[in-house]
C-alpha cells in the first residue's frame, strides 16, 4: 500500500473516530451560556423580588446537587444595579439535572445564568 493511501485512511480514521466521540459527548465542551444585554436585564430589586418569590424552586433547584448555588448575579461591571438568576454548579450531571428541572419548571420569571464553576 502507498504511503499517500495510508495518511488519507490515517486521516480518515482520525476524523470519524473524533466525530463518534464528539457526538457521544466523550470530548468535553463547554456550554456556551449568555445573557440579555445589559441594559435589558432587571434590576436587581426585581431579581431579589423573584428569588424570594420562587424560593421554592430555588431550594429545588441547590437540591439536585452539592456543588449547586443559586443567588443573585450582577454580571455587569459597569451597570452594578442590573441582575440576574446566577446558578452556580460544579459538574455535568448537575447541568443536566438543573437543565431537565427547568424544562418543567415555570422559572423564576427573571433571566437565569447557568455557570461552571
Amino acid at each position: 500500500m502507498k504511503t499517500t493511501s495510508k495518511i488519507i485512511i490515517g486521516i480518515g480514521l482520525v476524523l470519524v473516530v473524533g466525530s463518534f466521540s464528539f457526538l457521544n459527548g466523550w470530548i468535553p465542551v463547554a456550554p456556551k451560556d449568555t445573557h440579555p444585554p445589559c441594559d435589558q436585564l432587571p434590576t436587581v430589586a426585581e431579581v431579589m423580588a423573584a428569588l424570594d418569590n420562587h424560593e421554592k424552586l430555588a431550594k429545588e433547584i441547590e437540591n439536585l446537587g452539592d456543588g449547586i448555588k443559586v443567588e443573585l448575579g450582577k454580571p455587569c461591571p459597569n451597570n452594578p444595579e442590573r441582575g440576574l438568576v446566577l446558578v452556580s454548579y460544579n459538574s455535568k450531571s448537575e447541568r443536566d439535572a438543573i437543565d431537565k428541572l427547568f424544562s418543567t419548571s415555570e422559572g423564576f420569571g427573571a433571566p437565569v445564568l447557568l455557570e461552571k464553576r
